[in-house]
């Protein structure tokens, strides 16, 4: 258990245990270490009395995480963190609406707002595209990457062709699956 000493806080958490225990059967009550007539009187103190109760030192308060359950969260806080990164980074580098909807489930309003929001400005007309030659390359690049996650195969392939919009890329992704 890690204590707690910042009486701000220690005030914030009596209060909640009085008001979470207040209708709690006895079990809940006796889990939490403490007795219904402790909640009982915690519940009908003022707030001056319980400021002076979380600065009195001898009463100890603490917290206790979960380990396993702190490991998964932050495995799923880490990998949303992740997916918004990488969301961010494929609008600044010229995705197309299709891909976003395809990799990030985001829809085509969305996806142009977040443009406007972030100031990307999408090139009007057709695509330029790179010379055959280049794109023959760019496709076995594409082939050579072994990545289970599409999204992730065409970040790493932009990393390889920064020069080209992630649209492009697309598209010559494609063409050559069609052709093969």
């Amino acid at each position: 258990m890690l204590p707690l000493y910042d009486p701000h806080i220690r005030m914030l958490l009596l209060q909640h245990v009085a008001m979470r225990l207040t209708h709690s059967p006895g079990w809940e009550v006796h889990a939490a270490g403490l007795k219904l007539d402790q909640v009982s009187i915690l519940r009908d103190l003022s707030a001056v009395d319980l400021g002076a109760l979380a600065a009195m030192r001898h009463l100890t308060i603490g917290v206790e995480v979960d380990g396993p359950s702190l490991d998964a969260d932050l495995r799923a806080a880490l990998l949303a963190r992740d997916a918004r990164w990488m969301e961010a980074y494929f609008l600044r580098h010229g995705a197309s609406w299709q891909m976003m909807r395809a990799l990030f489930k985001v829809h085509r309003r969305l996806t142009h707002e977040r443009r406007r929001e972030w100031g990307v400005a999408r090139q009007s007309g057709r695509i330029t595209m790179p010379a055959p030659a280049l794109r023959e390359r760019i496709y076995q690049t594409w082939r050579g990457i072994d990545e289970p996650m599409q999204r992730m195969r065409y970040y790493r392939l932009h990393q390889r062709y920064p020069q080209w919009p992630i649209e492009a890329l697309e598209l010559i992704v494609r063409q050559y699956e069609v052709d093969r």
